[in-house]
């Protein structure tokens, strides 16, 4: 094999292990940033959705409120009938009169939400 083959071999192999590390460590930091979002525009259901693991689906938001140790946001679900009876059954339990809830505990903060149908 000649010099310049061996070279363009090596890149290659380099390009092939480099590009999917990099892709992967973009996506650790991308993840990392929404968790750690502090405020009421970027990636605001995203950081939710991180924290909570409930699913959000397209929403309309009615306010949202930041203090340094809490967040409230205030949000109209677009769903209707029985796909927002489905969409509570997965991810809330039912507490009364139209009202389900969902707490969580992690080992860096608490988490409190409810859904009024």
């Amino acid at each position: 094999m000649k010099r310049n083959q061996t070279i363009r071999v090596l890149l290659i192999i380099t390009l092939i292990v480099a590009i999917p590390l990099l892709f992967m460590k973009g996506c650790q930091r991308l993840t990392r940033t929404i968790y750690w979002s502090m405020d009421c525009d970027q990636f605001n259901i995203d950081l939710i959705e991180v924290r909570t693991g409930i699913d959000i689906p397209k929403i309309s938001r009615n306010y949202c409120e930041l203090s340094p140790s809490q967040r409230k946001v205030s949000f109209q679900l677009h769903k209707s009938g029985k796909d927002k009876a489905q969409y509570a059954a997965t991810y809330f339990e039912y507490t009364g009169e139209h009202l389900f809830s969902a707490n969580g505990t992690r080992k860096d903060h608490q988490w409190f939400a409810t859904l009024d149908t």
